[in-house]
C-alpha cells in the first residue's frame, strides 16, 4: 500500500524502493495517486481503493488503473464501460465501503453481474481490528469466505490481510496481502517490532535563557520553574509535528531526551534543555531515534499513521540508498 503519498514518505520514491521486492502491484486511495505512479513510469498493477464515479472510471481506463467496485451501482457502471481488470469489495464489518456480507439480495445480484464479467480479477475485505482482536479477524474471514463461496466463481485474487493480519501468519493470506504501516516503521499490534524507516528531524534555530517564571509560547501555558534554557526547533504543526504534543512529547537532542514545552506552533516548537549548551544548527530527532514513531504518537494521543501522513510537503525528504 502506497496510498497517502506512501504514508507520508513519498509515493514515487517509496514505490521505486519497493520494486526490488517484485510485488504483484500497488494500492492507492485515489485515482490522482495512481496517475502519479503511472506518470513516474510504474507499470505494475495499481488498485484504486476508492468508490467508482463516472469521472474516476474514465481515468482508470485511460491510465490502466484497477478500480474497486464497492456497490452494485459502481459495478454496473464499470461493466458497462470496460472489460479491464477490477476488484470487488465485501464489507464484513468495517461498515465503510463494500457490498454488505449479510445482505443476501445484494450479494446475489453482485454474483449475477460477476458471473460473466471478463475483467473480474479480485475480491477483498478489510479487517477492522486485526491489530487488537484475533477473534474479530476470524469472524470477518469466515463472513468473507462465505460470500466468496456463494459467488458464481472464485476470481484469481482473494485478499484481506493488512499489516496486522499478515503478521498473524498464513491463515488470512489469501492470494495477496496488503502491508501498509509496517512497511513504514509503524507497529501493527504484533510482537515483531518494525525497523525504523522514517526519521523526522529539525534544526535548532534559536536559544534563550529563561528566568524562573518566564513563559513560553501561546497562552503562556508553560512557565519555567527555575532558570533554564529553551531552544526553538524549525518544525511545527504545519510540518507534521502535531499540536497535541504540546507539553507531552519529547525529542532527542544533544544526546538526551528533552521535553517539548509550551504550545507547539505552526512553524516552531520549543524544547527545554536545562543547562546544556546546544549550538544553533544542532539537529533534533522528533521520532525515529531514541523516541520511536509509535512512542511519539502515543505521547500525542494519536497513532503512527497520523504522524506519518501529516508530514507536509515543506518537509524535505532525504532517502538513504540501500538503507
Amino acid at each position: 500500500m502506497v496510498k497517502a503519498n506512501a504514508y507520508g514518505t513519498g509515493a514515487v520514491e517509496a514505490t521505486r524502493a519497493l520494486e526490488v521486492l517484485d510485488p504483484w502491484g500497488y494500492g492507492v486511495a485515489t485515482v490522482e495517486e495512481g496517475v502519479e505512479l503511472r506518470h513516474a513510469g510504474i507499470r505494475r498493477p495499481v488498485v484504486v481503493f476508492s468508490p467508482l464515479t463516472p469521472d474516476t472510471a474514465d481515468i482508470c481506463v485511460r491510465e490502466e488503473l484497477r478500480p474497486v467496485a464497492g456497490d452494485l451501482d459502481g459495478l454496473r457502471m464499470w461493466l458497462a464501460r470496460s472489460d479491464r481488470p477490477f476488484h470487488v469489495e465485501i464489507d464484513t464489518g468495517m461498515g465503510r465501503l463494500g457490498v454488505p456480507w449479510q445482505d443476501r439480495e445484494q450479494v446475489a445480484e453482485a454474483g449475477r453481474l460477476l458471473a460473466s464479467a471478463p475483467g473480474w480479477e479480485g475480491v477483498f475485505t478489510h479487517f477492522h481490528s486485526a491489530d487488537t482482536n484475533a477473534d474479530s479477524v476470524r469472524e470477518q474471514w469466515d463472513r468473507f469466505t462465505s460470500v466468496i463461496g456463494s459467488l458464481p466463481r472464485r476470481p484469481a485474487l482473494v485478499h484481506a490481510a493488512n499489516s496486522a493480519a499478515a503478521l498473524r501468519g498464513r491463515p488470512y493470506a489469501g492470494d495477496l496481502v496488503r502491508p501498509g504501516i509496517f512497511l513504514y516503521g509503524g507497529s501493527a499490534g504484533h510482537s515483531m517490532a518494525p525497523r525504523t524507516v522514517v526519521r523526522f528531524r529539525a534544526p535548532v534555530v534559536a536559544s534563550r535563557r529563561l528566568a524562573a517564571g518566564d513563559s513560553v509560547s501561546y497562552a503562556a501555558t508553560w512557565r519555567a520553574g527555575h532558570p533554564t534554557t529553551v531552544v526553538t526547533l524549525a518544525a511545527g504543526y504545519a510540518d507534521g509535528l502535531p499540536r497535541s504534543l504540546s507539553g507531552t512529547g519529547s525529542v532527542e537532542l544533544a544526546g538526551a531526551l528533552r521535553p517539548i514545552v509550551g504550545r507547539v506552533t505552526m512553524d516552531f516548537t520549543m524544547v527545554e534543555v536545562g543547562d546544556a549548551e546546544v549550538a544553533l544548527g544542532t539537529v533534533a530527532t522528533i521520532y525515529g531515534g531514541a523516541v520511536s514513531l509509535d512512542a511519539q504518537a502515543a505521547a500525542g494521543r494519536t497513532i503512527s499513521y497520523e504522524l506519518l501522513t501529516g508530514l507536509s510537503s515543506r518537509v524535505r525528504r532525504r532517502y538513504a540508498e540501500g538503507a
